[in-house]
Order: C-alpha cells, then structure tokens, then sequence
C-alpha cells in the first residue's frame, strides 16, 4: 500500500515534468526527428544530447513547467522540414529565421497547437499553402519562403503581427487581414484587394462572357436567322433617318469640346503668368519657401530610410524586426537578473512570460536626461543593422524620462570577461578563438562603417566588453553609437572618459586605455579613425594577453601585432580602413 501511495503522489507531477511511463520525455521525439535533418551542419544542435530537453543545456530550447514553450533558432544554418518542431503540443514561440529549411507546413489546428501565439519562419524555402486555424496566433513572419495558394485557409482572429510578403500567394485578401499594410503583402505578383490593388478577375470573366457568346453568335447562327434578317432590311430606311440625327449630335458635341478645351488652355496660360510675374516680384520668399519645402522632403526621406515606417509601437514600446512580439508591460513585469552596471546604465537578463529571454539595458537618467530627437531617430536606425556579428537591438522605450533598449540576449558573456579569468589565462580563449573573436569583431565593426546612413555611422565606445559572445561562441558588437549621446561624460568621469580611457600611473601621466588620443580633446566626437584606433588597441591587449604570445604562432603573433600598430597610428588619416584591416587579417584566419 506504502508504494502505491507513492506512485499515485509522484503521478501528476512526472506528467507536469513532460515524463512518460518509460522514462523519456514527451516533447523528445519531436526534436530528435528535427535534429535528424541536420546531422553536421548546425552547431547548434550539438548541445541537443540527453533524455531531457529541458535540462536547460539544449541551446535554443525553453520550457515552461517541464514542457517545451519555446524553439528560437534564428540563423542556425538549418536544413530539411520544421513539421517536427510543430508537432509539439505545448509551444508557445517557434522562431526559425534566416535558416534554409524546406518542405511544407502541417495543417495547424486549435487542436494540434493550442498554445502557438508566435510563428516566426521568414526567409527559409518553405511551401505549400498555409493552412492555419489557430485562435491564439498573435504573429505570423513568413515573408521571403515560396509558399503558395490561397490565404483563405488562414484563420487567425487575434493576429497583430503578420508578413507574408515575397511568397507566391495568390487570389483576393481576406477582410479580416486588410488592415495589415500592402508591406505585409507586397511580393505576390497574384494577390489582390486591400490593401493591394483591387481584384479584377470578375471583370475579366465578363469580358470572357461577352466575347465567347459574340463568337458563338457569330459561328452558329439561330434557327430564326433568315427572318431576323429580312427584319432588318425592313428596318434599314428607318435607321437611315436616324442617322443623319446622330451625325448633327456628334457635330455639334464636338464642337463644345473644343471650345470648352480652348478656354480652359486660355485660363491656365494667365494662371502661368501671374504665377509667374508673382514669383519674380519676391524671389527671396520663393528661396525660404523651397528651403521649407525641401527640409520637409528631406525629413519624410529620412523616416523611410531609418525604417521608422516598419516600426511598430506598442505603448511607448517602439519595436523593430525580431522583437514584434514584445510588450512594454511583459517587460516590467518580467523576471531580471542583473547582468552588469556602468557609466551607461544597467544591464538585465529579461525572461519574458513566453519564454522569450532578452537583455534589457536601463540608460543612465544622468547621461541620458530627457527626450531627444537625435538619439530617438539614432536608434530607428541602430534597429535597422542586422548582421550576425552585430548584437540586434529589437526595440527601444523612451518615456517619462525612463529609456529601455531591448537586446537579444548573448549567453556567454563578454570578450572583456574572458580576459580576466585567471588573469587572463584560460583555456578555453586558445590562440584560435582568440583570433575568432577579433575577426568576428571585424566583420561586425565593418558592417558598421558601410551600413548606408547619412552621416556614416560610428560605433564610438570599442572595447572589449562590448564584444558579446552567442551560443555558438561567435562574437557580436554591441551598443553601436550610444556614448556618443551621452551628455554627462566628463563631470561624471573628471579625469577623462573613463569608459575609454585611464589615467596612467607613471609620472608621465599619458593617457592609455582603448581611446583615440584626439578624443582627449575637449569635445571631440568619436569617428570611424577612433572606431579603427580602438580596435587596433583591444586587438593588441588580446593577442598580448597572457596564453596568447606561447599559443599563437610567431609569425601569426607578429602578423597580428602589426596590423594593431597600424591601427594605432597617432594620425587619424594614416589609419588603415576597417575593410582593409579585414583583408590583413583575413591572411592568418
């Protein structure tokens, strides 16, 4: 009796835990069929071992109570069908972005998926129809994939989020999704109605009518054709009165026409010269007005350039790609842990009520006082850069003087850490991630100089704890351009930029540090040279720290050393572009 006791008491709780009667894990079918697709390719899906998937060491994976909640495998170079991740009855967000997978979606039911609320499945190859009747779905990306058919099959009332656009989709948009604009949609060269052009096919399906009973009348002919065209003999004196009436209508209709046309050309010409002579008469007015005229256009321009047109805002949430399913209430009200604290504010590991985990920095109220227009459209258009070495910003909050910015979330800490584990010697920071990491940075750092913006975009505050490190120990650029809006730099640091620089112990009192020496200047702004000379000073304290000089080969170690030099030149201009420290460093990658 004493173990049945035990067993009817341990029962509902394996079965919360996702645990079945033979051991496994329910939702572990599912993503062991997934994983079987790729076998090599994806790094990812190496961590995926073990009888549990939620013992938190699968990277990717969320849980909720023990169940699979959430998949987030954006840009994980995977391959085959994404059915098996949907065959798990308790997900909540499947994201699996920027990846190549194939084949078709399963039809999805309230029944199969009762708690899917976001589907996120842009730029893979998949196809087929989507065939979605899902009441709790609140977003939908599937835009640049090749599916097809009708979007009459898809049912989805709670929706806000939705992108469907370059697909092969055909047929008229439902009402229900007409509110969604002609962005979500644009790319299906068969898709019609609002908020697309109007649909015509039962127009052209008149004029099919029309001209196949005008074919059929005149190939076969009726029974009572002879007599209709005695009729029309009859007919024919009578309809030649008639027509030297319609001649004279037609004349005389003509003629009206004509007048009409030339006193209108008469009133636009004296229209012209008063304009014109009006002009002449205040050309001063006419330059302020054109001025205004193309500032205005200028700043439209701009909008659509920093994408402020695909921003979506939630509250005082404004949200860019990849972050439509934050809520500026899920937020504050999510779990946090503090991941660090500086001159620029605070950084917290957000958990959000979906599974959804998120890095939330809390700007510093005393750097960053107050509203400004500047720093509101820098970051429309730090949201804009998307590169996998570039740390994506999802949304930003400024409000009642309180600024969030809403990062993904990079779980294995910074570049800055790493070196200053055991003093810099560790090793798991060998002489070849050392030189991932830096050239990983590259990348990202380029990227940064030629995103196209107007003035070019500087990243102002390199260092090595703004290089982030992903799942994949892949390094990302964070913070792009945000020191640069700091206002209160210098009193809060007296001697000197403290972010950057410190005030070196010698007599001499030189300044070191990752900092351009022409940024020591009273209100110098940091540019892309100062971006080029910081690298050059955090390539040169890696390939420096202590493991690196024994690890590295000599002539990788000196081929190093001297590109940091060059980037450290102390005359701006003589500093090598990013694009070109790439291709240096290129030779020993």
């Amino acid at each position: 009796m004493f173990p049945l006791l035990i067993l009817l008491f341990n029962l509902p709780t394996w079965f919360v835990h996702g645990e079945v009667a033979n051991g496994g894990h329910q939702d572990l079918p599912f993503l062991l069929s997934f994983k079987s697709y790729n076998p090599s390719n994806a790094t990812v899906l190496e961590t995926w071992v073990g009888p549990n998937p939620c013992s938190g060491s699968w990277l990717g994976v969320r849980c909720s109570r023990g169940r699979v909640a959430g998949v987030f495998l954006d840009g994980a170079a995977l391959l085959g069908s994404v059915a098996p991740l949907l065959g798990l009855t308790q997900i909540r967000v499947l994201a699996v972005r920027n990846n190549s997978l194939t084949g078709t979606l399963p039809p999805l039911k309230n029944s199969t998926s009762p708690r899917l609320r976001h589907l996120l499945l842009s730029h893979n190859n998949l196809s087929g129809s989507l065939n979605l009747s899902l009441p709790s779905l609140v977003t939908l990306r599937a835009e640049h994939n090749s599916f097809s058919g009708s979007l009459h099959e898809l049912r989805v009332p709670m929706i806000t989020r939705f992108n469907v656009s370059v697909n092969k989709l055909a047929g008229d948009i439902s009402s229900s999704l007409s509110m969604f604009p002609s962005s979500s949609f644009s790319g299906n060269l068969d898709l019609c109605g609002k908020p697309l052009p109007r649909c015509v096919h039962a127009y052209n399906s008149a004029v099919q009518y029309s001209a196949s009973n005008a074919t059929t009348g005149s190939i076969a002919q009726s029974p009572t054709a002879g007599t209709n065209a005695s009729n029309s003999a009859m007919d024919s004196s009578s309809n030649g009165r008639f027509s030297k009436l319609g001649m004279t209508a037609l004349l005389a209709t003509g003629i009206g026409n004509a007048v009409l046309v030339t006193v209108s050309l008469a009133i636009s010409v004296a229209t012209f010269i008063y304009i014109r002579r009006k002009l002449r008469s205040s050309p001063m007015e006419d330059a302020t007005k054109s001025n205004a005229a193309l500032g205005f256009e200028q700043e439209e321009d701009d909008k659509v350039r920093n994408g402020e047109d695909k921003c979506q805002k939630s509250g005082a949430l404004v949200c860019f790609e990849g972050g439509e399913e934050l809520r500026l209430e899920t937020l504050l009200k999510a779990s946090a842990e503090v991941l660090g604290k500086g001159v620029s504010g605070s950084t917290y590991k957000a958990v959000l009520e979906d599974g959804i985990v998120a890095a939330v920095k809390r700007l510093s109220a005393l750097q960053f006082p107050g509203r400004s227009k500047a720093f509101d459209r820098h970051m429309r258009l730090v949201g804009r850069l998307r590169h996998r070495h570039v740390v994506s910003l999802r949304g930003y909050c400024s409000s009642n003087g309180e600024r969030l910015l809403v990062y993904d979330y990079l779980p294995n800490g910074s570049l800055q850490s790493l070196l200053q584990i055991n003093g810099g010697r560790t090793r798991s920071l060998d002489w070849g991630t050392r030189k991932g990491i830096l050239f990983d940075a590259a990348q990202g750092l380029n990227y940064i100089h030629t995103f196209p913006a107007r003035p070019a975009l500087v990243h102002g505050n390199v260092k090595p704890s703004n290089i982030l490190l992903d799942e994949r120990g892949a390094a990302c650029v964070s913070e792009c351009g945000l020191m640069r809006y700091a206002v209160n730099l210098q009193q809060s640091v007296p001697q000197g930029p403290e972010v950057f620089l410190d005030r070196a112990a010698g007599s001499g009192g030189g300044w070191r540090g990752y900092a351009a020496p022409e940024l020591a200047a009273s209100g110098a702004r940091a540019t892309q040279e100062s971006d080029v000379y910081s690298f050059g000073m955090m390539l040169l304290a890696v390939v420096t720290a202590k493991g690196g000089e024994e690890e590295g080969g000599g002539e990788e170690t000196m081929g190093m050393v001297r590109i940091g030099v060059l980037c450290t030149a102390e005359a701006p201009e003589e500093r090598p572009r990013m694009s070109q420290v790439l291709t240096m460093m290129s030779e020993f990658i």
